[in-house]
């Protein structure tokens, strides 16, 4: 098998010439705080183990309760790594249930970003945080999430998909 030469030669002269390899090591502590202190200050939501790094397209972590889970719902914090800005995503637990949900959203206002298309995307609603956030401060970044996430947990209390 056979990879693409100058992507790896990129990839060596970034590695050897920048600090990209500390920025990423400092980019994982910011989002390992954020996933540690929001589940302290949600108590009432299982958190997932640990953060998925999906190839440098997003990385995420993600939370749900009983009555999500009841839904078929979770949330993902969502780090878009070429936007450089966290989201809040609701997400369903596979595609089916995406699907369903759209269907009940789809004709409806809300103050979220609604999923083109739920079988190819990973969430049905989204919130991303204002590209502008200081993301040095940790606070100020959970604070935003927190909001988002609990804006979007209550929206969906009284959505039920058929």
């Amino acid at each position: 098998m056979n990879f693409d030469k100058n992507l790896l030669m990129t990839y060596k002269k970034l590695i050897q010439t920048t600090e990209l390899e500390r920025s990423y090591q400092e980019f994982l502590r910011l989002f390992r705080f954020l996933r540690v202190e929001l589940e302290k200050e949600l108590g009432d939501y299982r958190f997932q183990g640990n953060i998925i790094e999906n190839g440098m397209d997003y990385s995420y972590f993600q939370f749900t309760n009983d009555a999500l889970k009841k839904k078929g719902l979770k949330i993902a914090v969502t780090f878009v790594h070429r936007n450089f800005q966290f989201e809040v995503w609701l997400s369903g637990f596979n595609r089916k249930i995406q699907c369903n949900y759209y269907e009940l959203l789809k004709d409806t206002r809300q103050p979220f970003s609604l999923t083109e298309d739920p079988k190819r995307s990973d969430y049905i609603l989204r919130i991303p945080l204002d590209q502008n956030l200081d993301l040095s401060d940790g606070k100020r970044v959970l604070s935003e999430i927190k909001d988002a996430s609990l804006r979007l947990l209550g929206y969906m209390e009284g959505v039920e998909a058929t």
